[in-house]
């Protein structure tokens, strides 16, 4: 793979990236600072890799599709460890700044991570786990966790 196709690869990926990272950071600014280091961090960490790689403008659109997957995965596994530091560090009142979504940014920055691997981006489990390097148990623990308190918060406030 050539420079110009690892760009082109990883810049058709970028409003999916940008979702991701405001899950863990919901400022803009911080989400884009975000995607930039991941993106930065991945291409520093994996160069060799990146440029020994499949050749996109000879393959079929399937093989695209999968490799494009597999470098989102990757990606997102160096947001996840960069993005849960940043948040860590984050004042409570960016978090609470967002008054449409506050019952989900008021959920742990992990918490808000996996829910939003698994319902936007539709990832499994395993690909979570993957992803964010925690155990199968606690992906699991965590997706129904968040889901019960939403839904807790949901059903308090006299929804459905």
């Amino acid at each position: 793979m050539n420079k110009k196709e690892v760009v082109t690869l990883l810049s058709s990926m970028s409003d999916k990236l940008y979702q991701a990272a405001y899950y863990l950071l919901p400022d803009d600014l911080q989400a884009e600072q975000l995607v930039i280091d991941s993106i930065n961090a991945y291409l520093f960490k994996e160069k060799k890799f990146l440029l020994a790689g499949v050749d996109l403008s000879l393959t079929n659109q399937q093989s695209f599709q999968l490799t494009r997957k597999h470098h989102l995965r990757m990606v997102l596994r160096y947001m996840t460890d960069i993005g849960l530091k940043r948040a860590s560090q984050l004042p409570q009142s960016v978090l609470t700044s967002n008054a449409d979504y506050l019952k989900f940014y008021g959920l742990e920055p992990k918490v808000r991570f996996v829910l939003g691997l698994r319902l936007h981006f539709n990832f499994s489990v395993e690909e979570i786990e993957n992803i964010t390097k925690l155990p199968k148990y606690e992906v699991i623990e965590k997706l129904h966790n968040g889901r019960f308190l939403l839904l807790n918060d949901f059903h308090l406030e006299g929804g459905v």
